[in-house]
């Protein structure tokens, strides 16, 4: 006689946490998972005691009801447990819910839970739908611990070895593959991955996958026919519309890229990044309407949001200044200091952004005394501030009559940030609402050229076979720019290619260390950067 396979599958290793705020039904849930052989089980009420438990325990599986009431939603369990690391590739993550509108099935799947289960539903119908996805994630432990070390060739190795066995979950080990092969930079091996299966059909995530390899790559024109292609075929493949956007603002196509995200937000209105997103291209685009709406979903679905951020109120009381609303946009920024009531950054940009609103209606003491709060709080930080929130200082500088101090600000973020087209676009754009348009693209373009001379310099005396002097070179600019990442890349590099050829230093290779550590923290997707940790890890000596 023939067992179901099912039948053998245990629940009893498992660690389950159960999240809904009805006390009865998790009451239920649990004595039906103690009748298929669990032990390990919590339960919680709410959306923050979830988060708490994941904190401090991992759990194998989660069944979450989607409506939680006030606080945290199901959706937002999930967003911030994959934000935070508390999910992993081998959890399982089950919507229980009683809802079924489209929106909120399109929010949910934005983080991409495994599975959804409609309320009421037979004990049956949920034991066929976990034992299902215990048997298709319980292969991926090893490649998870690969994963963790960031040992992405032995992760890829071992999908290799699964794949031959043609498992059950053939599709999700390939899909981590490809993921994978992304997150190592290897794109010419992700690309042609992605077209091996390719050719076996119309696989969508396959389709995503060779899409970003040409993004990241700088094909910006075959990446956007392949989003473009993947939307035309399905529209609710809702990160083909987050890539395409940012494909077409790497085009110089912030007009259609805003389109791209306005039909996204019709169609899940509850994605808090692209919400953000919209809004930032809508205001750069003079469109002040359409970024004071994005700016308001951000802020209201950010409530409880792992996501949520004081930036989404200042940028909310620019746009009303924008919109001739001033003194609204001075309610928002109230809002947001009872919101952030500890955070030094986000005092340091909600005074900017009061000094920038008190100018604009003609309160000039105020605008002075907010700026003056806003110097104070740079002090207790010792000026260690985000690029963005230097853009602020410079801005309320400029308008508070202080076109030097913020000039020189704006020379230091371009000088920083030469190749970053987003970032001077967002450079333009303070020069613009500060009436300095013209002269600001003068400023622009000095500080790009002087970076780009700068630049190729050092690289002639590399060509030139001059490594000694290139590599003083490159440290003085290095120590000169420590947020320029092409800068620090050829640092790097250079120093590299020296030790290379005449030996390993314990001073180089800690240099060489500092420059790699600030371009992952200025661009963790540098295109290079992986070429320049290989590099690195040949020279390090094995213990």
């Amino acid at each position: 006689m023939k067992t179901d396979p099912q039948q053998n599958t245990s629940l009893r290793a498992k660690k389950v946490l159960v999240v809904d705020d009805f006390f009865n039904f998790r009451l239920t849930m649990k004595n039906m998972l103690r009748s298929w052989g669990a032990l390990y089980l919590d339960d919680v009420a709410t959306g923050e005691e979830a988060i708490g438990k994941m904190a401090v325990r991992r759990y194998d599986i989660i069944l979450c009801d989607y409506n939680l009431g006030q606080g945290k939603s199901g959706q937002q369990v999930l967003e911030e447990g994959k934000y935070r690391d508390y999910i992993h590739y081998s959890t399982i993550f089950i919507i229980v819910t009683a809802e079924n509108t489209l929106e909120m099935i399109m929010g949910a799947a934005e983080y991409q839970p495994d599975d959804y289960i409609m309320k009421p539903f037979p004990k049956e119908l949920l034991e066929k739908k976990i034992k299902h996805l215990i048997e298709k994630k319980e292969n991926l432990a090893q490649i998870e611990k690969a994963m963790a070390v960031k040992d992405y060739s032995s992760a890829v190795s071992l999908c290799d070895d699964l794949i031959a066995k043609s498992p059950r979950n053939l599709s999700e080990i390939m899909k981590l593959k490809g993921e994978i092969l992304l997150k190592n930079g290897a794109y010419q091996e992700a690309a042609d991955f992605y077209d091996k299966i390719l050719l076996m059909g119309n696989v969508a995530w396959a389709a995503l996958g060779r899409g970003k390899t040409c993004l990241m790559t700088g094909q910006y024109y075959q990446a956007k026919n392949i989003f473009e292609s993947i939307i035309a075929k399905n529209d609710k493949i809702m990160p083909a519309y987050d890539y395409l956007a940012k494909t077409l603002v790497k085009l110089d196509n912030h007009g259609d890229a805003q389109a791209v995200l306005m039909k996204a937000t019709t169609i899940s209105p509850h994605a808090i990044l692209r919400q953000k997103n919209l809004g930032d291209i809508a205001y750069r685009n003079e469109d002040y309407p359409m970024a004071e709406n994005a700016y308001k979903s951000a802020v209201k679905l950010g409530e409880y949001s792992c996501y949520k951020s004081p930036a989404d109120y200042t940028n909310l009381a620019k746009a009303f200044v924008q919109g001739d609303n001033p003194e609204e946009g001075l309610t928002v920024l109230a809002r947001a200091r009872k919101s952030f009531p500890e955070e030094s950054n986000a005092g340091l940009n909600i005074s900017l952004t009061e000094s920038y609103v008190y100018k604009k209606l003609g309160k000039d003491n105020e605008a002075r005394s907010a700026l003056n709060t806003a110097q104070k709080i740079m002090e207790d930080l010792a000026g260690q501030i985000p690029v963005d929130l230097k853009l602020e200082l410079a801005r309320a500088y400029i308008v508070n009559g202080d076109n030097k101090k913020g000039t020189e600000i704006i020379r230091q973020v371009v000088q920083d940030n030469h190749d970053n087209n987003e970032m001077l676009d967002n450079v333009r754009t303070v020069f613009r609402e500060t009436g300095m348009e013209e002269s600001g693209r003068k400023i622009i373009e000095e500080c790009t050229q002087e970076i780009i001379r700068l630049n190729n310099e050092g690289v002639k005396l590399a060509s030139d076979g001059k490594l000694t002097e290139a590599i003083a070179y490159f440290e003085r600019a290095a120590d000169r720019l420590p947020d320029n990442k092409i800068i620090n890349a050829n640092a790097a590099q250079i120093l590299m290619l020296f030790m290379k050829d005449n030996g390993v230093s314990e001073r180089s290779l800690n240099n060489v260390k500092t420059y790699l550590d600030r371009v992952r923290k200025i661009d963790e997707n540098f295109k290079d950067f992986p070429m320049l940790l290989a590099m690195y890890n040949e020279l390090v000596p094995e213990d």
